[in-house]
């Protein structure tokens, strides 16, 4: 079975990102379904999908059902930091890296997750 890392970067404001988010979170949910080791990292303005509205409605079910699942492995601590985006106070999801300090991934390429970029 595969290992894959979908890594969601759009912004949730945008109704053509938000489409893209929400795909990449159904495929996640369908593949983990499947018996697929799948993980989702919400990194960029991807940090913001928890705590903003969206004009595609269905971007928050999705998300939600991914977070149900224990697909999430966390939101990008760099991007969520005072430096960059500064909503790390408000989101309730687990922080990778801090605002020194981008998550390259490493250890779950090493571990053989292929990353897909959304």
């Amino acid at each position: 079975m595969a290992k894959v890392l979908f890594v969601v970067m759009g912004d949730p404001s945008s109704l053509s990102e938000s489409i893209k988010a929400a795909h990449a979170f159904h495929y996640a949910v369908e593949l983990s379904e499947k018996g697929n080791e799948v993980l989702v990292y919400l990194d960029g303005l991807g940090t913001k999908i928890p705590i903003s509205d969206s004009p595609y409605k269905v971007l928050r079910p999705a998300f939600e059902e991914v977070v149900r699942k224990g697909l999430l492995l966390g939101a990008c601590g760099y991007c969520a930091s005072p430096p960059h985006l500064n909503i790390r106070d408000r989101l309730q999801v687990k922080l990778i890296g801090n605002e020194n300090n981008h998550y390259a991934f490493q250890d779950l390429v090493e571990k053989g997750y292929q990353l897909v970029l959304v």
